[in-house]
């Protein structure tokens, strides 16, 4: 029995299936890659947003530090820690102060003690002195000058003791300073400002992170199309039995094999890749369709 054009029937049909499969299969890959290109834009984008935010969050937390912070560095309370030499958690008591804890403060107390110690040194190198900033052209600099605002409330509050004491009393060894000025610490009017950014960002930045899952999720699901490895081992599976192992039979030699056998087994080869197909299409169109994968 001749089965040379079984068998090129057999090897070009399966061909022209795995054409029409491999460019369904090639189209859907574009189109996941294009998505995938789209939801990594859209992620740089979420990225780039939270960076500028994250950026803009901090800059405005150290503004309300550094404010909360001024608020305890305040006369009242550097005369107690001068005068009065009360400790940190003594001042904070007295003070009521609850913006920040003493753990934060810690560091900046110290600080503040040694910016009290290096003022009482240059006062005592100075004659008179009626402003601050003829104290501190006197002065020719500060150990921390970017604390001059704590200068300039330390030499108030120094100063309105001192002009209080007596010429012989604990300060009758300094000079005399001009009086404090009462209207030297004004309310910081943005300070609610702030917070209510603060807190705009806050959500903002909530937001864009659920975005970002959101994103980082459905780039997870693009990454394993599974449904498009198993299209492949579908085509693979069909190109073998239905072109390269006929292949191998041409041209067909006539009285070596079971012709009636060999046809059947080469039938039974199609037919298995036929059926492969066909069940490949439906799971896949069923998984395209289907409400409940989306």
């Amino acid at each position: 029995m001749d089965l040379n054009n079984l068998i090129a029937t057999i090897i070009t049909s399966t061909a022209a299936l795995v054409a029409i499969i491999g460019g369904f299969l090639v189209s859907r890959v574009v189109s996941i890659s294009s998505e995938q290109n789209g939801i990594k834009r859209k992620l740089r984008e979420i990225n780039n947003d939270l960076v500028a935010k994250r950026e803009i969050k901090l800059n405005i937390e150290n503004y309300l530090f550094e404010d909360d912070l001024n608020d305890f560095v305040t006369g009242k309370n550097i005369k107690r820690l001068v005068f009065e030499e009360k400790s940190l958690e003594g001042i904070i008591e007295e003070d009521e102060y609850t913006y920040l804890t003493k753990e934060q403060l810690e560091p900046h107390f110290e600080q503040l003690k040694r910016i009290v110690k290096e003022m009482f040194e240059i006062m005592k190198k100075l004659d008179a002195i009626d402003t601050f900033t003829n104290f501190k052209e006197k002065a020719n600099g500060f150990n921390y000058p970017e604390r001059e605002e704590w200068y300039k409330r330390v030499f108030d509050a120094i100063n309105d003791e001192i002009s209080k004491s007596q010429s012989n009393g604990i300060f009758g060894h300094l000079h005399n300073f001009a009086p404090i000025n009462p209207n030297a610490f004004t309310p910081n009017t943005d300070y609610k400002d702030k917070k209510r950014e603060r807190d705009r960002l806050d959500d903002e930045i909530r937001i864009l992170e659920l975005q970002k899952n959101a994103q980082l999720e459905l780039l997870d699901n693009y990454g394993k199309p599974v449904w498009i490895w198993s299209g492949i081992a579908v085509l693979i599976y069909a190109s073998i039995v239905g072109i390269i192992y006929p292949s191998t039979l041409l041209p067909y030699p006539a009285d070596r094999y079971n012709d009636n056998l060999t046809k059947w087994f080469l039938l039974g080869l199609f037919y298995s890749q036929l059926i492969s197909l066909f069940i490949y299409l439906s799971i896949a169109m069923y998984k395209l369709t289907n409400k409940d994968e989306v």
